[in-house]
């Protein structure tokens, strides 16, 4: 069994002055959404998730307000996981080695997903890739933070880890976790900042 790079950290934070004071506006939440090409992101996260994750994403949420009823509550859980799953399973799961990560940002904005392809070492299997014919998921977890304004929510921070087996070279049981930031990006919820550690194994 081969040994992986000691865990470090990485963060990226894309804009988070003009989301704060977005975010902190209130009205209606087409009036508040960050700009972007919705339509053509949704395409490309469903191109990148075509196959169902073999392991749910189990998301719970932790901090949510008073004024959040529980539709709302339902509703951006499922939200989340639409976020969160192309990333986990572009990143870090599946078949390997692979040298193109675009699929697993496709739910991040613009410049977070810039960010990230310069993150790959943390940001995905990249560093270990040609060490590895596979991953699979045994775990996937996210507890969220909820920012809302008026009973609608706006922003979120998703608390993640994702574990995993490796096959290959390097068979292990590997860790990720982190912080996912969350937005609305026309309506749809947007990925625009992270801070990540490296995947370790447990």
């Amino acid at each position: 069994m081969r040994s992986v790079t000691p865990s470090r950290a990485r963060t990226a934070l894309v804009g988070v002055a003009a989301l704060v004071l977005l975010l902190g506006a209130a009205g209606c939440d087409s009036g508040d959404d960050i700009q972007g090409d919705g339509d053509k992101d949704a395409q490309t996260a469903d191109q990148a998730t075509d196959a169902p994750p073999e392991v749910s994403t189990f998301v719970t949420l932790q901090h949510v307000g008073n004024r959040l009823d529980a539709v709302h509550r339902e509703r951006v859980k499922d939200r989340v996981a639409e976020v969160v799953d192309p990333f986990f399973d572009g990143a870090y799961l599946g078949e390997f080695p692979r040298s193109d990560y675009t699929g697993a940002f496709a739910t991040f904005t613009e410049g977070a997903a810039a960010d990230a392809q310069g993150d790959l070492d943390i940001m995905s299997n990249a560093a270990i890739a040609d060490q590895i014919d596979s991953a699979e998921a045994t775990k996937r977890r996210v507890i969220v933070n909820v920012f809302a304004v008026q009973g609608h929510p706006k922003g979120a921070t998703a608390h993640f880890y994702l574990d995993f087996d490796t096959t290959g070279d390097l068979e292990s049981s590997m860790r990720v976790r982190g912080e996912l930031y969350l937005a609305k990006v026309k309506g749809q919820w947007k990925i625009f900042g992270y801070d990540v550690d490296e995947a370790e194994q447990r």
